[in-house]
């Protein structure tokens, strides 16, 4: 695991991939129209809150010019796959650039699928 270092007055301060990757998926479920990470339906805030699998579906890099961030999700059908993509990169990359203090270089949205409501709907009522 990579870890890239800030310098301060007081020292250095180390921030983990697996923190990234923490605060990428929590921003990424702040959208509107994402239905899943990772292959993971989206959970209730328990599973939410808890650390494991919390940052399922993201990958951080450590690259020249800041962090390379990608995301594999599954939209919601009907919803306008560009805008939610856009929205998710917006979002993680102010979320990491507030939280973690590190310049975002880019963030990649991989669209792996659409969640059909019905079908789903269809499948909880067998």
């Amino acid at each position: 695991m990579n870890e890239n270092f800030i310098t301060t007055d007081g020292g250095k301060i180390s921030i983990s991939e697996d923190v990234i990757s923490v605060i990428s998926a929590i921003a990424a479920k702040e959208v509107e129209g994402l239905a899943s990470m990772g292959g993971n339906l989206l959970g209730n805030i328990g599973d939410i809150l808890a650390k494991k699998n919390q940052g399922k579906g993201v990958k951080v890099e450590f690259g020249e010019n800041g962090l390379v961030i990608d995301v594999h999700i599954t939209v919601k059908f009907g919803v306008k796959i560009r805008e939610v993509s856009a929205s998710i990169q917006e979002h993680i990359k102010g979320a990491v650039e507030t939280m973690a203090g590190l310049d975002v270089d880019t963030v990649n949205v991989f669209v792996d699928g659409v969640e059909l409501e019905k079908a789903k709907a269809n499948e909880s009522a067998e």
